[in-house]
């Protein structure tokens, strides 16, 4: 077995680690990162770095508590295999039981077949063909937020577009459907959050971990935990980024927890200890569908299991998963064959390569790599920095006539109320200056403000802007205008689809 030989020595992280990690977040602006690594002896190494706070000025620790985001999936894939175990309480909950057999009236998709046939293996591993439609959820600022009931009742007003098992699409509302799965009465009798404090956080010693929010402040208050932040390019300098509760999205990302506190649950799968049964650790990594990402030199095709993905990095088999949500960054990986394992946390939204960097040199290290067969980090880090932070509108309509076309009504003529079942009610109203339109869809989980662009005729570019990011993301629209009066408006509001979704003009709710 290759040992560390740079940047671990004597059970702590060499000064050799430690300027490379400092080098990586001042270089590439992420205030705070706490790292933990499991080394094949047992031996656990621990350590902060930067800022967990500006005001007042609080240092990483070990004990530093981060948003786990979609880390959270791996657990809630483990949550549904011990009822997939417990063949005397559970015995209709197979992998390969029809979620609609288990959810009868809640699980119900827009196409027969695809509700008949979506199995919980196919929710758990992103193969339903359901795409991206996080916008069609409501956060708490809603008058009526969502639930994770809510949420499961409301896919059979979203469109699918594939069939079933034909391609990988990552889906949160999926992962909300298995947490429903988990935490109703007639199931489990608990909520996915006592679920797990019951069965995996006490079991494994779990102290520092916690299901949400709510979770986190009735159990012990915020003082530990990491303020999240968004590096501004254009003042040279972080935003600080509300904490996010999101209790809708459940088992899709409300872990909350510490690096060396999620190492333990990492562990436990590297050691294939309960309270997973050892069918149960065989089916949380068994490859079920490649991602359909490139293949990267030395590494295999990325294939997804139940919650997690699966690599072959220069014949080594890796196994992780990473989490994304405003103001932070999470990442573990592990190698099964050495029982060795890291997880880090960043309180930065815009830093996967830099955990990549991080995640993988050691990762080389432990292998003994050389040189020559590693991935140039910081090469890899400019030409992101590089790249657009998203499409532009030349980008998005390339076939707009010079010079563009008018709209054919007066700008006042397209505001108003525009309702689509799945998706609710879009209000778009007249910008400050009365000249454009906006559209404010705060309520989502996922909040947003929403200005209309005139691209040419009856095409708008919809400039969805992060209100606690100032992230952009640009998505194509376009209005139907019959007998001189607007009918409907469509946008992509799922960046899967290339269909737009369209809503009918007027409306009072989406239905449910």
């Amino acid at each position: 077995m290759a040992k560390s030989r740079e940047y671990i020595e004597k059970g702590e992280f060499s000064c050799t680690f430690d300027a490379l990690v400092t080098s990586a977040i001042t270089k590439w602006h992420v205030p705070g990162l706490s790292i933990s690594v499991l080394e094949s002896d047992g031996t656990i190494i621990s350590k902060g770095y930067g800022h967990a706070r500006f005001s007042p000025n609080e240092a990483v620790k070990p004990s530093t508590l981060f948003h786990c985001a979609s880390m959270t999936k791996a657990f809630t894939a483990a949550a549904v295999s011990l009822l997939v175990d417990d063949n005397e309480k559970y015995p209709s909950i197979q992998w390969t039981t029809p979620v609609s057999e288990i959810l009868p009236e809640d699980f119900v998709l827009i196409d027969a077949y695809a509700t008949q046939n979506v199995t919980v293996e196919d929710i758990l591993s992103h193969r339903t063909s359901f795409p991206d439609h996080d916008l069609a959820t409501y956060g708490i600022y809603a008058k009526q937020p969502d639930t994770p009931k809510s949420v499961v009742r409301n896919l059979r007003n979203l469109p699918l577009n594939g069939r079933l098992r034909e391609k990988y699409q990552y889906s949160n509302i999926m992962y909300v459907a298995a947490s429903h799965l988990d935490e109703i009465e007639t199931v489990t009798g608990q909520s996915l959050c006592e679920f797990l404090h019951e069965r995996f956080f006490k079991p494994l010693g779990m102290r520092d971990t916690y299901f949400g929010m709510d979770d986190l402040e009735q159990s012990r208050g915020t003082d530990q935990l990491a303020q999240g932040f968004k590096y501004l390019q254009e003042t040279q300098e972080f935003k600080q980024v509300p904490w996010l509760k999101q209790p809708e999205g459940s088992g899709a990302g409300e872990l909350i927890s510490t690096s060396p506190d999620y190492l333990k649950f990492v562990q436990m799968l590297l050691k294939r200890e309960k309270p997973l049964s050892e069918k149960g650790h065989e089916e949380l990594i068994k490859p079920r569908i490649w991602n359909g990402q490139k293949r990267k030199a030395w590494m295999s095709h990325q294939l997804y299991a139940l919650g997690v993905e699966v690599d072959t990095y220069h014949g080594e088999q890796v196994i992780g998963h990473e989490g994304c949500i405003h103001g932070y960054y999470s990442k573990n990986l592990w190698v099964p064959r050495l029982g060795w394992g890291v997880v880090v946390h960043v309180n930065c939204g815009d830093a996967e390569e830099v955990l990549n960097k991080i995640c993988w040199t050691l990762i080389d290290d432990l292998l003994g790599v050389a040189e020559e067969q590693r991935y140039d980090w910081d090469d890899i880090l400019q030409k992101e920095s590089e790249k657009p932070e998203c499409e532009s509108i030349e980008e998005l309509f390339p076939d707009t006539p010079s010079p563009p076309l008018p709209h054919a009504l007066e700008i006042e003529e397209y505001v108003g109320a525009y309702e689509h079942a799945g998706y609710g009610v879009l209000e778009l109203e007249l910008d400050g200056e009365g000249k454009g339109l906006v559209c404010d869809i705060t309520d989502r989980t996922l909040r947003i403000m929403m200005p209309f662009v005139h691209v040419s005729g009856e095409k708008f570019c919809a400039e969805m802007v992060g209100i606690e990011t100032t992230e952009l993301e640009r998505a194509r629209a376009e209005f139907r205008i019959v007998d001189g009066k607007v009918t409907e408006l469509g946008v992509a509001m799922s960046l899967d689809m290339d269909e737009l979704i369209w809503f009918k003009r007027s409306g009072d709710g989406r239905e449910q």
